[in-house]
């Protein structure tokens, strides 16, 4: 059997194409960030019975699918749509207005 990693299909290498657009698009990189925390990416996936810890980690497990893509397929795109999606910090004018 030879060693040799088998060439990417026509369809890999297009779905590999389609997800880095996606993540470098800005609407694109708000819609994953989104997703990914929908799907419990950063959160404990231990519930109150068995089965909704079980629905809780195949939750985590999808988000888990597609951290791992961006970190293999365009891992710089990460840490800017963690920045653009980082809470703002309140300006002294708005706290000043609010007092």
């Amino acid at each position: 059997m030879d060693d040799e990693q088998e060439k990417p299909t026509e369809q890999a290498l297009q779905d590999i194409a389609d997800f880095r657009w996606l993540m470098h698009d800005y609407r694109g990189r708000r819609f994953m960030w989104r997703t990914m925390g929908r799907l419990r990416l950063f959160q404990s996936s231990i519930g109150p019975t068995d089965a909704v810890t079980n629905y809780n980690e195949g939750q985590r497990n999808a988000g888990l699918f597609l951290l791992s893509q961006i970190n293999n397929l365009c891992p710089a795109m990460y840490a800017v749509m963690a920045a653009e999606n980082a809470p703002q910090p309140l300006d002294e004018q708005s706290l000043e207005n609010n007092e």
